[in-house]
């Protein structure tokens, strides 16, 4: 019963949030996420009042499968925002900037790490950098696909972002069990190259 009191308290929260908000001209999901870090285990949650918040990380993991089932919800949307014509026009250019992003995000994460590597030694083997910097491709579509249809966004741009945040999630998938399996090889101290393309 508690639980359900939270999650009541939670969308209270969220959709005052998007109020005080708005008076900012900033998007709603900004105010999820304010509310969510107010209500969270760091801040109000740690007063431990019943039904203001949730108390322990412990109450934050129960509610995965509600959001499993939003994360399904906002993919089927992105899906159904695509259009044949479109992708013929923004693909050649949807798959470029989807990759080179995704590429480029990884490189910039796995070199700071690695100098971070240099100034600590072991505390950062360079497997966990390239693991890390492997995890840095992948972007949340969820913020992205709720901004552009809180400002009801159309144009070039748009049609171009769509596609690449469907596709980021495709190319961060690739480039991590790439370099988690070139992570895993340096731990074994073998390669098993069939393992890593496969």
């Amino acid at each position: 019963m508690m639980m359900l009191l939270s999650i009541a308290v939670a969308l209270l929260a969220g959709l005052l949030m998007t109020r005080l908000m708005n008076r900012f001209h900033l998007p709603d999901v900004t105010a999820y996420l304010l509310a969510g870090v107010i209500l969270g285990p760091c801040l109000l949650g740690r007063l431990g009042l019943p039904g203001l918040g949730f108390g322990t990380f412990e109450q934050v993991q129960l509610l995965q499968p509600i959001s499993d089932v939003a994360l399904g919800f906002i993919a089927f949307a992105i899906g159904s925002e695509f259009r044949l014509s479109h992708l013929r026009q923004t693909g050649g250019a949807a798959v470029t900037v989807g990759i080179i992003q995704a590429v480029v995000a990884t490189i910039f994460v796995d070199l700071s790490l690695l100098g971070l590597h240099f100034v600590l030694g072991d505390k950062l083997p360079i497997p966990a950098v390239i693991t890390l910097g492997a995890i840095a491709a992948a972007t949340a579509p969820a913020a992205t696909l709720m901004v552009v249809r809180q400002y009801k966004a159309k144009g070039p741009v748009t049609d171009l972002l769509l596609p690449v945040v469907a596709l980021d999630d495709a190319v961060g998938l690739i480039i991590f069990a790439i370099s988690f399996g070139a992570a895993q090889a340096m731990e074994a101290s073998t390669v098993n190259l069939v393992a890593i393309l496969v």
